[in-house]
């Protein structure tokens, strides 16, 4: 009797959560919206001194550190603050790269004044978006954009061939409005059960080879209209049981390394993916102190760099999502990620707003280079790799 009971109530709370939608997310989303306007508010005290100072580049690693910062900002059009602030640091070489949320995405027309606003001048920004399809798609068709199918709707209905066919033709869209930074394709293997990966459909699949196979589809589609591409998460965050945007996934319990084989069959064709993403992952075979994948050196030096042979760009996830937020401080984490391997830092800068912060940034790497934690030989490796996918990333564009 207690069983059924029990079964009865739960089956009650599924029904209520899909009638009404689950609380606990509806009240996860209205605090991390009112934490993001307080720290917006307490961010605008250090504004003018961002606004009016007189900080430039003023040596060699200074415009290096600059380079590796890919920066998110407040507001959906070109009137926010927050957004005439990045692209005056943007046109001062302060910041190399700029990145596009939900809360970021308006109107066309106010779209195309923010497109205008960060790619003005001769800097060259890159400039991401999210853009899988399925639930991670911020553009709509009111953008002139076509829905994407999610990852596993695609791998079910269309055969690698037809969804280049598809991936090139949303390459066009996604160009035509200024992007050239896509950060996808998702190469993590596919647990339904799995809340941020396998729920909303976002994988290919359970079979390395097929998972490759259309990711290279992703890949090759996209960069045919000029857009560059971000293979994503590695190691693997398909298996993980809890999701890295509220605190770091720990996938030690079920990563195999069979979640390996689609980025390394990926690496090896024709049209690989011109960066990887690091997942904010918790794996004790390979990272015994316990850092997530983004911030440990034997992760992304010892294994990506140096066990698969990869040169190519790393790029981190956001540094200020809670996995690594609640963990270390900002300083901590640029200087880790930059130490451990990554050459592209990519911070939302929301919750906690700091306008000052590509002045911080170089502050915090000089000191970690003199202190050892980080070399300049580093710096200099990193922004080679860096200023090469720029050059890509802005070929025949104006």
């Amino acid at each position: 009797m207690a069983t059924r009971f029990a079964d009865a109530l739960e089956r009650l709370r599924k029904a209520t959560i899909r009638a009404l939608g689950d609380p606990r997310a509806r009240l996860r989303r209205l605090w991390r919206a009112a934490r993001a306007v307080l720290g917006f508010g307490r961010g605008m005290l250090g504004y003018p001194a961002a606004w009016f100072g007189l900080f430039r580049p003023r040596d060699e690693l200074a415009a290096a550190v600059a380079e590796l910062l890919v920066v998110g900002f407040y507001g959906s059009n070109s009137r926010s603050s927050s957004a005439r602030l990045l692209a005056r640091q943007v046109h001062r070489g302060q910041v190399g790269g700029v990145f596009f949320v939900a809360q970021n995405i308006g109107p066309i027309d106010e779209l195309t004044d923010l497109m205008r606003l960060f790619r003005a001048g001769g800097n060259q920004p890159l400039i991401a978006i999210d853009h899988e399809g399925g639930i991670v798609q911020r553009l709509t068709k009111a953008h002139g954009v076509t829905r994407l199918p999610a990852a596993r709707t695609v791998a079910a209905t269309l055969s690698p061939t037809e969804a280049r066919q598809l991936y090139a033709g949303a390459g066009q869209e996604l160009a035509a409005l200024g992007f050239n930074i896509n950060l996808g394709p998702v190469l993590d293997v596919d647990d339904p059960a799995n809340p941020v990966i396998g729920r909303p459909k976002r994988s290919y699949g359970t079979d390395p080879e097929r998972i490759a196979a259309y990711a290279e589809a992703f890949a090759s589609g996209f960069a045919s209209a000029g857009i560059l591409c971000t293979a994503k998460h590695f190691p693997g965050h398909g298996r993980s049981v809890s999701d890295s945007h509220h605190g770091v996934a720990d996938i030690s319990a079920h990563w195999t390394e069979a979640e390996l084989e689609p980025f390394m069959r990926l690496f090896a064709s024709p049209h690989a993916p011109a960066m990887v993403m690091m997942g904010h992952l918790r794996l004790d075979r390979l990272a015994p102190d316990g850092r997530p994948a983004t911030v440990s050196a034997p992760i992304v030096t010892g294994l990506l760099r140096q066990k698969f042979g990869y040169k190519g760009v790393v790029m981190t996830d956001d540094v200020d999502m809670d996995a690594i937020r609640h963990l270390m401080s900002r300083r901590e984490a640029v200087v880790q990620a930059l130490a451990a391997g990554n050459d592209l830092i990519m911070i939302k800068n929301l919750f906690g707003y700091d306008p000052l912060l590509p002045q911080r940034a170089v502050r915090w790497v000089r000191k970690a280079i003199a202190q050892g934690t980080l070399t300049e030989a580093q710096i200099t490796a990193a922004v080679t790799r860096v200023r090469a996918i720029r050059r890509q990333a802005w070929q025949g564009r104006a």
